[in-house]
């Protein structure tokens, strides 16, 4: 393998920068998130300017549970479909849009149950947001295949503008609001409204898409790939599993244990860390469809400089943006949101330390090897979850922080060496998965 010298990384780098389509689609989406980034922030101030603390922390509640209940429709068919497509099978858009909305209603029953049970704990105004929920998650959840796929086939132009309206679609909730207008909550209206006009988004752009692939024909897929795919996307589904309890069990601890202006408090802060996330998403829309292409070896190597870039970047962005909202926040939220700025201190810097292990799992997944991922990610979750609860008592608050830092530094550190001493094709012992 060629030495990672600074020469190297720089050629790398100027290579980039010469290489048009990257500069094309980079831009794109660059662009889309900097408005979206900017409609996502005056979300958040309006959430909080518009309505009761306490509303936001019902929100913030349906929030940490629905990743959870989205666990039963198989969202890991998602992964695998564009990771199909990436690779020109475009037969797989149809087969995982089947297998989500029949799944979806399991996640459906799912909210059925949240909100019996926090109507029996007395949170009516909860229970109306996880019915709400439940009435469009066919409509919604189970149909967010369509902007992973519009990046599979490198469609960037039509990317850009889905997610400019789906940006717009949730701040659509606050029109009833602007003009005085709601019902039941001010949170359960603006929830609804915001749902109702992303239902409209998806379902145009699913329909879209299926009448695009069936004009382009494609030959029906062979019983075996299309058990190939299934399988994958169970795969999938058990590794975003892992990671919901890796990166959302914190959430969920906070709704359970802390009221409900901590939690929204705490659902700010994961907002606003999202907008750094929507970077990665970016970067990952671009580069994976070429990456995976890639013959092993030239893969290899090109991941390894390219993580170092990678990673160095996204340390630099957390610094600018913990910056960045240290001087504007005060600014721009009420006072009693306050609490919220070491909140987000914490959630940024532990994203950043994320950053190598997420790297990883990118490497594993265009070699289709599940059993590092699980294994990656399933130390993570089980440190990220043991230590808050056993620091909880002594700790508070501070005690999800320290045990999320450690889950990530863990998956990071855990994430390079597999990927150091990996070669392809080679399962670990005892942790063999059918792959297609």
């Amino acid at each position: 393998m060629p030495t990672l010298t600074r020469q190297a990384i720089g050629q790398q780098i100027l290579r980039r920068l010469h290489n048009r389509h990257f500069l094309h689609a980079g831009g794109l989406l660059l662009t889309a998130n900097l408005i979206t980034s900017a409609l996502g922030v005056a979300r958040t101030l309006g959430m909080t300017w518009l309505m009761p603390k306490e509303e936001v922390g019902m929100l913030g509640v349906l929030l940490a549970w629905l990743p959870f209940l989205q666990l039963l429709s198989l969202p890991g068919m998602d992964s695998a479909s564009y990771h199909y497509i990436a690779q020109g099978h475009r037969w797989a858009y149809g087969v995982n849009l089947a297998y989500r909305l029949r799944w979806s209603l399991l996640s459906v029953a799912g909210c059925g149950v949240g909100a019996w049970y926090w109507a029996s704990q007395g949170s009516t105004g909860v229970a109306a947001l996880f019915v709400a929920a439940g009435l469009l998650y066919p409509a919604t959840t189970a149909l967010s295949a369509a902007s992973g796929t519009l990046a599979a086939r490198e469609n960037f132009t039509a990317l850009f503008w889905y997610r400019i309206v789906e940006a717009l679609a949730d701040l659509s909730g606050f029109l009833p609001l602007l003009l005085g207008v709601w019902w039941l909550s001010r949170a359960f209206t603006f929830y609804l409204s915001s749902q109702l006009a992303l239902a409209v988004l998806l379902i145009t752009v699913s329909v879209w898409l299926l009448r695009r692939f069936r004009a382009g024909g494609f030959l029906a897929p062979a019983p075996t790939d299309r058990a190939g795919l299934v399988r994958y996307g169970r795969h999938q589904t058990g590794l975003v599993a892992i990671g919901v309890v890796q990166s959302r069990a914190d959430a969920m601890m906070v709704s359970a244990f802390f009221s409900l202006t901590v939690m929204a408090d705490y659902s700010l802060a994961l907002l606003l860390q999202s907008q750094m996330k929507s970077f990665w998403t970016i970067y990952l829309s671009v580069r994976y469809p070429p990456l995976v292409r890639m013959p092993h070896a030239q893969r290899r190597w090109r991941m390894l400089w390219e993580g170092v870039l990678v990673t160095l970047g996204f340390a630099g962005m957390g610094a600018l943006l913990a910056g960045g909202t240290a001087l504007v926040v005060p600014w721009l939220l009420p006072p009693t949101y306050a609490p919220m700025l070491p909140y987000l201190y914490w959630l940024l810097a532990i994203f950043a330390l994320s950053v190598p292990g997420y790297w990883a799992e990118v490497y594993f997944r265009t070699e289709q090897d599940n059993s590092r991922q699980y294994l990656m990610r399933g130390a993570a979750a089980v440190l990220g979850v043991v230590i808050p609860l056993a620091l909880l008592p002594s700790l508070g608050l501070q005690a999800i922080f320290w045990g999320r830092a450690a889950a990530a530094l863990l998956f990071s550190l855990l994430g390079i060496g597999l990927a150091l001493v990996y070669r392809p094709h080679a399962a670990l012992p005892g942790t063999e998965l059918e792959t297609h």
